[in-house]
């Protein structure tokens, strides 16, 4: 509705965004560098963040951006209930066959990650998101597929990535051993208030649109709001776009703001 009214080529605060066309917020490009360093020494990382910080999208563009001969990526988000569902989701993704048994399907999930680094020069890189809601022994089973030839080899690297509860349960004492061997860490922040107004004009610019639609003072109160939460931005954009439709407004100021914040709580 209000991509047609303000002649835009695109939703700007749409989920979705081409990695391409990806906000480098200083800590994006912070860990994208550390991600970068992380191919080389190999391990395990760990990255946190407030929910709708972006880390999924800061993980697919680093995905996107790897060289396709030299690693493979494999994705898994969502919860496990048991270990065999854990290797059965992870054998599929592969493009294997499962077998039925737990033990079986370790035991082939830790072939396919040696042949694949050893037979095809290939590293995997097996990208755990939303971790924190696994369960403590699918935490040790991802430390147990990190340990190869006496410990002094990984058959791959691994990504867990998720909320700060995760960073939480890996300091507890029952999980002392994952947290051992964890090579890198990054907590993803929300922007700054300098960020929060580049992120909304680079969306708007990606969009198609050169006009000033949001008022600074709007703008610090989007920050304000949202603490600089990506996700929460884009949710109060929104919102404020439509209500800009509505009200047959070019303009979003402070009073349609608050005309309009019951819309995004």
């Amino acid at each position: 509705m209000f991509t047609h009214y303000f002649g835009f080529t695109k939703d700007p605060f749409a989920r979705n965004v081409p990695s391409q066309e990806l906000f480098i917020s200083k800590d994006v490009e912070h860990l994208t560098k550390r991600l970068n360093f992380f191919l080389n020494d190999g391990g395990i990382f760990l990255l946190t963040g407030s929910i709708g910080a972006g880390k999924t999208c800061a993980l697919k563009s680093f995905a996107d951006s790897i060289n396709p001969a030299i690693h493979q990526v494999i994705y898994m988000s969502g919860s496990f209930d048991t270990k065999k569902d854990f290797y059965r989701t992870l054998l599929m993704l592969c493009g294997i066959t499962p077998s039925f048994f737990a033990g079986d399907c370790r035991n082939m999930v830790r072939k396919y990650l040696i042949d694949t680094q050893v037979m095809k020069k290939q590293t995997p890189i097996v990208i755990l998101d939303e971790s924190q809601n696994f369960p403590a022994f699918i935490l040790e089973e991802i430390r147990l597929l990190t340990n190869f030839d006496f410990d002094s080899m990984s058959p791959a690297l691994f990504i867990l990535s998720g909320h700060r509860l995760l960073r939480q349960r890996i300091s507890l004492h029952e999980n002392e051993a994952l947290r051992q061997r964890l090579s890198l860490q990054f907590n993803l922040e929300g922007f700054s208030l300098e960020e929060t107004c580049a992120y909304i004009s680079h969306r708007l610019e990606k969009s198609g649109s050169s006009s000033r639609i949001f008022n600074d003072s709007v703008i610090s109160k989007i920050h304000e709001e949202s603490m600089g939460i990506p996700r929460l931005i884009n949710k109060i954009c929104k919102a404020l776009l439509l209500a800009a439709v509505i009200s047959e407004k070019k303009t979003i100021d402070e009073y349609l703001f608050e005309q309009t914040r019951g819309e995004w709580q």
